[in-house]
């Protein structure tokens, strides 16, 4: 399995131990798992509350373009030795294709090491809840984190996710660090964590900083307010949805996960399934319950989240 480099700073008290360097394992498994869950739910505006039928073909070619664009840019990711890099196919990418695949490691990336470092399995896009009535702000703000997480100490956290392919200068670690702590309250509580996530795909390996903002006493930022219930309807139920409608009658890989091909999206993805726990397929509300009962032992290649989402099958080369 290749390994990326993670470096925390800043964090204090229960945090803390998490601040230095250090190198993580990272499979492709993983970032695609974490690129495919990001997708479902960052376009739940054109499938949801029902998949298209054949019928809509602007929803169809939306989601087709817009899922596209982020797993094609897995395929930009390659393992050298023992580390995850950037392939060198994306030097022959324009500026545009090139902020794209920027964008898109930087989500997954971010996704992945929230859960390794600050024990968040989930991690959603905050417009996306917003925008479905699940996340209610109170003052507003122009900018703000993109992420909200939720740990497994039912605590919550807020991250602002960048890409770069390019070095940057220490301004753009500023500026998300100001975003993430405009967040002042969840549910009437101060966020456990505020994080700037950069992650750097031009550095080989691939290198993730992760670094917290220092507590201010800033009370003018934005609060919210989330329902668990709703937050985890939402964070599971695009994939559900696909689910339903496209799952495998036959359990081919493991007879506790509820499966369906990815092949829809893409012909890279022929040989690929997405999965998820039959419990949580049945209840997405109590998935901090069923999650604890995740085999430990079931793969090594990072093929099945802590969420309980799976990619099962053969990743191309």
């Amino acid at each position: 399995m290749a390994c990326v480099e993670v470096t925390c700073s800043n964090f204090s008290n229960k945090y803390a131990r998490i601040n230095g360097k250090k190198r993580r394992k990272v499979s492709r498994f993983m970032v695609l798992r974490s690129v495919v869950t990001v997708g479902f739910q960052r376009f739940t505006d054109i499938f949801l509350p029902w998949w298209p039928t054949l019928q809509d073909s602007w929803k169809w070619s939306s989601l087709l373009h817009r899922f596209g664009m982020g797993l094609s840019a897995f395929s930009f990711l390659r393992q050298s030795s023992a580390d995850l890099c950037l392939d060198h196919s994306f030097q022959a990418l324009d500026s545009s294709e090139k902020a794209v695949v920027s964008y898109w490691c930087g989500m997954a990336l971010a996704k992945i090491v929230a859960d390794t470092e600050l024990e968040v399995p989930w991690l959603m896009h905050v417009d996306v809840l917003h925008k479905k009535g699940a996340l209610i702000l109170q003052g507003s703000t122009n900018e703000r984190g993109d992420l909200v997480g939720l740990g497994k100490r039912d605590d919550w956290h807020v991250v602002e996710a960048k890409g770069r392919s390019n070095k940057y200068h220490r301004s753009l670690v500023e500026k998300a660090r100001k975003q993430a702590e405009r967040i002042v309250r969840i549910n009437d509580k101060k966020p456990a964590t505020n994080s700037a996530c950069i992650t750097s795909l031009f550095t080989q390996p691939i290198s993730v900083l992760l670094e917290d903002p220092p507590a201010d006493g800033e009370e003018n930022g934005e609060q919210w307010n989330i329902r668990q219930d709703d937050f985890f309807r939402n964070y599971y139920g695009a994939i559900i949805t696909y689910l339903r409608q496209f799952g495998a009658s036959e359990r081919r890989f493991n007879t506790i996960f509820v499966t369906a091909p990815l092949a829809f999206f893409s012909p890279y993805l022929a040989n690929l399934e997405i999965g998820l726990l039959e419990t949580i397929f049945n209840n997405p509300e109590r998935a901090r319950e069923f999650v604890r009962d995740l085999p430990r032992d079931l793969d090594e290649e990072g093929r099945v989240g802590s969420d309980g989402i799976a990619i099962f099958g053969e990743l191309p080369e």
